[in-house]
Formats: C-alpha cells, sequence, structure tokens
C-alpha cells in the first residue's frame, strides 16, 4: 500500500518536522546544495543533481574524532535527529555502498551514529542529466535504503514506505492510502554497458590511460564531488605544550600525487596515467570484486566537475 500527500501539505509536514529534526534539504545559493533549513519556504526541488553529494553529512570534510588533555580523551559521536530530504535515488544508493567501507567491513562510529540518527526521504528523478549514466548501473531505482520514497504527479507525490521510521513520519492526516504505483522511465544520453566495463579486465596497460591523463589537472574534483569516494586522511594537531591536542580526520583524494607518498618519499602512483586508472578500476572493477557491486552509481558529477571533462564513459568506449 502507498500513500499520497499534496505539495503543499509535504511543506507544511517539513515545518512540522522541524521542531524535532534538523532538516537538511536541497537549496539554491549559488548552485544547488543541500543545507539545514529555517522553513520549507527556502526548499528548491528544480534540480537533477546537486554539485556536491550527500557524504559530507556522514563523512565530514574536516572532523574531530577526539581530542585529549593530559590522560583525559574526548572523542564525540553525534546524536543530532536529522531528516535529509529529497534525495536522488543514486545518492541512496551511494550510502548503500559507503555503508560497506564504514558498517559492513570495519564499524566506524562516528559515521555510524549519523547514520543511525538521519532519516532519508528520497525523490524519484523524472529527468536525467546530460553527464548522467545511473541507467546503466540500475542506480535510478531503489528498493532499499530509504525511509520515505516520493515520486512526483501534478498534483502531489505518491510515497512508498521504507522502514518502521518513515511509517511514523505519516501518521497524519495529511496522508492519504492510495493504490496507485509510480512509473519511473528514464533515459540518460550517456550509457555503459557490461561489455563497456568487462574492457577493463584486459585493459590495464592500454595507451588510453597515458592519452587521457594529458588532460587530468589530479586537482580532485572528481572524487570531491563523487558520493562514493571516502578516502581520508589523518592529522593529529597537538597543543604547543604537548600535553593537548586533538585528532582529525579529512578528505583527501586518491587523484592527488601525495596520496601513496610513503616513508622516505616513495610515491606507489607518480604518474597521473596512473592515478586516473586507479579512480577508474576502483569504481567499476576493484569495489566489484571485493562486495559484489559497482562503486560508481552513474551520478555523472566526475564528468560535470571536472575542468577537462574527462568522461570515465568515453574511456570505456574508446578501449
Amino acid at each position: 500500500m502507498n500513500y499520497f500527500i499534496k505539495k503543499r501539505d509535504l511543506f507544511k509536514l517539513l515545518d512540522k518536522l522541524k521542531k524535532s529534526y534538523e532538516v537538511i534539504a536541497p537549496v539554491k545559493r549559488d548552485i544547488h546544495r543541500y543545507e539545514p533549513i529555517k522553513s520549507a519556504d527556502e526548499i528548491d526541488l528544480n534540480f537533477i543533481n546537486t554539485t556536491y553529494p550527500l557524504k559530507k553529512w556522514f563523512l565530514p570534510a574536516k572532523g574531530e574524532l577526539f581530542n585529549f588533555s593530559g590522560s583525559k580523551i574526548s572523542a564525540k559521536t553525534s546524536s543530532k535527529k536529522r531528516i535529509l530530504f529529497a534525495v536522488r535515488p543514486c545518492d541512496v544508493n551511494a550510502l548503500l555502498r559507503m555503508d560497506k567501507l564504514f558498517l559492513d567491513e570495519y564499524v566506524d562510529s562516528y559515521y555510524k551514529s549519523r547514520r543511525q540518527n538521519t532519516i532519508l526521504i528520497a525523490l524519484n528523478c523524472s529527468i536525467p542529466g546530460d553527464n548522467c549514466f545511473c541507467t546503466s548501473l540500475g542506480t535510478h531505482k531503489l528498493d532499499k535504503g530509504f525511509d520515505l520514497l516520493l515520486t512526483e504527479t501534478k498534483a502531489g507525490y505518491i510515497v512508498q514506505l521504507g522502514s518502521e521510521k518513515g511509517r511514523k513520519l505519516i501518521d497524519t492526516k495529511l496522508f492519504t492510502k492510495t493504490t496507485k504505483i509510480p512509473e519511473i522511465k528514464l533515459k540518460c544520453n550517456k550509457k555503459l554497458t557490461k561489455s563497456d566495463v568487462l574492457k577493463l579486465k584486459v585493459s590495464f596497460y592500454h595507451s588510453i590511460w597515458k592519452d587521457e591523463a594529458e588532460n587530468c589537472l589530479s586537482c580532485g574534483a572528481c572524487t570531491m564531488t563523487c558520493p562514493t569516494c571516502g578516502c581520508f586522511r589523518i592529522v593529529d594537531s597537538p597543543c604547543i605544550t604537548i600535553n593537548c591536542g586533538s585528532r582529525n580526520r579529512e578528505w583527501t583524494s586518491c587523484q592527488l600525487k601525495n596520496f601513496t607518498v610513503v616513508a622516505g618519499g616513495h610515491s606507489f602512483r607518480e604518474d597521473r596515467a596512473a592515478r586516473l586508472k586507479n579512480r577508474i578500476y576502483h569504481q567499476l572493477e576493484y569495489f566489484k570484486d571485493k562486495f559484489g557491486i559497482n562503486m560508481c552509481v552513474g551520478c555523472g558529477r566526475c564528468i560535470t566537475n571536472c575542468p577537462t571533462k574527462i568522461d570515465m564513459t568515453q574511456i570505456l568506449k574508446s578501449l
């Protein structure tokens, strides 16, 4: 059984929920981005994908792990109750992949607390972006990972339940039961086939990696805006007296030259071709070999935000 809510009633609900939760939703500033809102009137749903993904709400770009003073250590995990509203299916699928790294393989208590205290209200796409290729990877649809899933209609939204948390949210007269089943029909301009991806297994030493690397600036824009890239470094910041300080986690990128530098100054991926190749292999082969699914969700942000428009779909088709 699905439910239905009128558009104006949905925004009324969000304003009501703000009394109990921090509501994070897409707003339009210089670009569309997810931000905590003061009123539902700030929300702008006229977007295909936000420039930056949701990962910063679970794995902050810079965050303190613990601080110490003398022999006393203090570590804080987040207990803030919050709702992430209008999350695209590819971004929900991206979080499910992040879960494999930070919950399944090893439990990261900081990530876990944020995940447990966050309600996800997803919003199905009706129009793909120019660089989206989610339909090739099956990440344009959802059957799990959400608490509520909305599909827009002319009159309002069809609402699908995904969890008990979601059920509690619809316990209001604003929702009515419906037998309608939403249809998701997306046609992406960019496509990847299984045969395209399989080419990677025999193309590790292909000349295309060196050719494409000539356009790579090693700026890290692709990984910083990727919803599944979770690479980080640990930085200790002691006080000048040494008896106090903090340990912090910060984002980093496999596309940066110093990412694989070890003691003695050796770098395992010194040249740009090796770094570019590693990113694409990790997204479409290494991760899948380990976890059974692609790391990439086809959101296209790496293409959109690359200054020189390096396109992994075109690379694979050219192999």
